[in-house]
């Protein structure tokens, strides 16, 4: 678990932003898997860390973000997010200042660190507009990277590399392009960290 958090102790005293931080943290762990569904060593971790109890399983996109989070503010890094196990959380339960919409994401100059947040692609895209509203609906999130060109570059948690994992999944990138199911989804993004 330790080992993560070395890179961001250097950052710390090299005056690395906080969005790098979070970036480079969130990076370290692409290709760690669970065992067994919303289960394994490092995946109950982030679960607790980021708020939720590893014993009932849950989705753990979220958890993943609020962990990731978590760890930056633990070396003393500024971060403001929520701790939530809802991936449509982060968005609804952002400060206004924090919250950039969809269609504003090309005015962003930098992108990284931001936290992304989507409906899911297992239900109808109309679930963006109650999500938009403040309703429940069930989601899926992670953090840009860079974009490049236009796409995004993102990270995310319980993620086959596609979005969300029904099944088994891992800590992947993922990308987010306008004109894609993906993007059709985007209920926006919270800037959690200054770059």
């Amino acid at each position: 678990m330790w080992r993560a958090l070395l890179p961001i102790f250097r950052f710390a005293r090299h005056g690395v932003s906080p969005a790098g931080a979070l970036c480079s943290l969130a990076e370290s762990w692409v290709g760690t898997g669970e065992q067994g569904q919303n289960q394994g060593p490092e995946v109950e971790h982030w679960i607790k860390l980021g708020g939720g109890n590893p014993s009932q399983a849950p989705p753990w996109c979220a958890y993943f973000v609020s962990a990731m989070c978590a760890t930056v503010e633990r070396v003393g890094l500024p971060v403001r997010y929520t701790k939530t196990g809802r991936a449509v959380g982060h968005w609804q339960l952002a400060e206004p200042d924090q919250r950039i919409e969809r269609d504003a994401i090309d005015s962003v100059r930098d992108v990284r660190g931001l936290v992304f947040v989507r409906t899911r692609m297992s239900k109808p895209e109309s679930d963006r507009d109650r999500a938009l509203l403040g309703r429940r609906t069930q989601g899926h999130t992670g953090i840009v990277l860079r974009r490049e060109g236009l796409e995004l570059v993102c990270i995310a948690g319980n993620s086959t590399g596609e979005g969300h994992a029904s099944r088994t999944g891992g800590v992947a990138i993922e990308r987010l392009k306008p004109g894609t199911p993906q993007w059709d989804r985007v209920v926006g993004f919270v800037r959690v960290a200054s770059s």
